[in-house]
């Protein structure tokens, strides 16, 4: 596996009514965190993976306005879609000649390089997958981000409850080949139950009895994706805190003055 990966930064993502009410900012990646830094909130992503060591170079697929803020920055800007899955449609034939590329959300407000460099470094020290998936240990997050206001969704797994992140490490040929079935997953990413239930009556019920673990997860990924095969890596609480509602800003402007 290489130890260089092209990062593709999605930035389409738009602000539901109350958060654009909130922010001002019709897209998520250009509203501001901190009163005292002037700058959106996709620059804080961009200097995380700036500063990742594993980060050969970085591209932005996000709409005009977006671009027009970031495009004295050193990146690659290409054209986002309607959807997340149009968006990925829209940008994957510039990564077709890659093994793989990294994909990360633009709204992770306290990311920063070493929690990407360690799900990275985990992702190379368990080579020969096709798809690699952040995942939050329920008791991390929640000592880390205590705050009701910035709970999540968890699956109630065997080997605990975790929730999902926002970063992949993933064959570029899987988002070519699987769309229809990862539209599906990216649909439903915040809902266990329904996730589940697209894998089948098997899995539903081995969900709600609490008898599903990762592992059988991870072995169903060839059948449902061609082949191609997938592994979690757990990582840091800061992968899984976006910004969706405007109760979720206010809180994480609470905890950054403190």
């Amino acid at each position: 596996m290489d130890k260089k990966f092209k990062a593709l930064l999605l930035a389409g993502g738009k602000s539901k009514h109350a958060l654009k009410k909130l922010t001002g900012q019709e897209y998520k990646a250009l509203m501001l965190i901190d009163s005292l830094d002037s700058r959106p909130i996709i620059y804080r992503v961009i200097d995380g993976l700036r500063k990742t060591r594993y980060v050969s170079q970085i591209y932005v697929s996000g709409p005009e306005e977006v671009h027009e803020k970031i495009k004295s920055q050193p990146l690659t800007l290409l054209p986002s879609g309607i959807t997340l899955m149009e968006t990925l449609q829209k940008s994957i034939s510039v990564f077709k000649n890659e093994t793989y590329i990294f994909l990360i959300t633009c709204d992770l407000p306290l990311v920063v390089s070493r929690h990407l460099e360690n799900f990275l470094e985990e992702c190379l020290a368990n080579p020969g997958f096709d798809i690699y998936y952040a995942i939050i240990n329920k008791e991390a997050y929640l000592e880390k981000f205590p705050q009701n206001e910035l709970r999540r969704i968890y699956a109630n797994l065997v080997e605990g409850s975790y929730t999902g992140g926002n970063i992949f490490l993933i064959n570029p040929k899987v988002i070519m080949d699987c769309a229809d079935i990862i539209e599906q997953f990216i649909l439903f990413r915040k809902h266990p139950l329904k996730m589940a239930n697209i894998l089948g009556r098997r899995i539903v019920i081995k969900y709600l009895k609490k008898y599903l673990s990762i592992r059988e997860l991870e072995k169903m990924v060839p059948l449902y994706l061609k082949g191609y095969s997938g592994k979690t890596i757990e990582t840091a609480p800061e992968i899984a805190l976006d910004i969706d509602k405007p109760v979720q800003l206010e809180a994480l402007r609470t905890l950054e003055k403190n």
